[in-house]
């Protein structure tokens, strides 16, 4: 199973200068879930408004907004091809896949709760 697993120097240092993209008002309250592909692009979920945003590296803007059919979703995935897995099990018990520019889903697994840690 792939995924991105950055490394880090141990000498890392936090940007002063770096600019915010995202904040309570971009994605609401109690954002779960974040997948940061070898791309740069970040995927984030907010189960306080049912929400996916995903941002391309050094934007400010989301290139895409998934909100059909989800209900909390804590966790996501994101494959080498683009397919985004995203925890839907809080209330619609399943896992959901969002391949690159669907406007709808397919659930791809039962699950009793949310899945998470």
């Amino acid at each position: 199973l792939w995924y991105n697993q950055p490394k880090f120097s141990p000498c890392a240092t936090w940007n002063p200068y770096a600019t915010t993209f995202a904040n309570s008002t971009t994605l609401g309250p109690y954002t779960h879930g974040i997948f940061i592909d070898t791309n740069n692009t970040i995927y984030a979920g907010s189960w306080g408004i049912s929400t996916i945003k995903v941002w391309r590296y050094n934007s400010s803007t989301p290139i895409r907004t998934i909100t059909a059919g989800l209900f909390g979703p804590y966790s996501l995935f994101v494959t080498m091809n683009g397919d985004i897995y995203i925890d839907n099990g809080y209330r619609n018990g399943r896992v959901d896949k969002w391949t690159p520019n669907a406007i709808n889903s397919v659930e791809t697994m039962n699950i009793s709760d949310a899945c998470f840690n």
